[in-house]
């Protein structure tokens, strides 16, 4: 893993990786591979990582669509805001500008991203990012991004990111609500922002 030997806490000695698919479905520790036409009946693959309707506002209610839900494969198209984190401090350069980092994923198979926007005034206006590296040979991978936005000194600002990919997915400020958040893609945001 990244150029040394895969370690325990990381599925030594084999561990299953799909491009791709979620890291929840990138089995650990493997011991044997069995093929069958049919969903593996293990409790994580039955009853865990998967994208419940809204209509399932508790366990109780939960419990009719665990057997007919399928479990999340693909990513959802996503960004996240990593700095400045929620309720920062932040100084402006001389220029008045904020820098903002953070990474976005593809969908599934739709990648590489091909862009990341970032607004600071709550979605009417967007700046494009610079990716790092080359985002082409990246269909499956996560990228760093980063941009310099204009923001007004104040409290209580907001930061905002969407990305797009190859595959026309494009990051909406909302995601779909479920009892477990799984799969949350709305869009990225650092919140309560102290602009100095």
């Amino acid at each position: 893993m990244n150029g040394s030997p895969l370690t325990p806490n990381h599925g030594y000695p084999v561990r299953v990786v799909l491009p791709g698919i979620a890291g929840a479905r990138w089995v650990k520790w493997l011991d044997r591979i069995t093929v069958q036409d049919h969903e593996s009946s293990n409790f994580y693959q039955q009853r865990d990582y998967k994208v419940l309707p809204p209509d399932a506002v508790d366990s109780a209610s939960a419990e009719p669509y665990w057997d007919r839900t399928p479990a999340m494969c693909d990513m959802p198209i996503n960004s996240v805001v990593a700095v400045p984190g929620d309720g920062e401090t932040v100084h402006l350069s001389e220029s008045s500008t904020l820098e903002v980092k953070g990474y976005a994923v593809p969908h599934g198979a739709d990648g590489p991203v091909t862009g990341v926007q970032v607004s600071a005034d709550g979605g009417q206006t967007w700046v494009d990012a610079e990716i790092e590296g080359s985002s082409l040979e990246r269909k499956w991978c996560w990228v760093l991004w980063r941009a310099k936005v204009r923001v007004e000194k104040g409290t209580g600002k907001q930061v905002l990111s969407r990305a797009f990919d190859r595959g026309g997915n494009v990051q909406q400020e909302h995601s779909q609500w479920n009892l477990r958040g799984v799969g949350y893609n709305g869009y990225g945001r650092a919140s309560d922002l102290i602009v100095v």
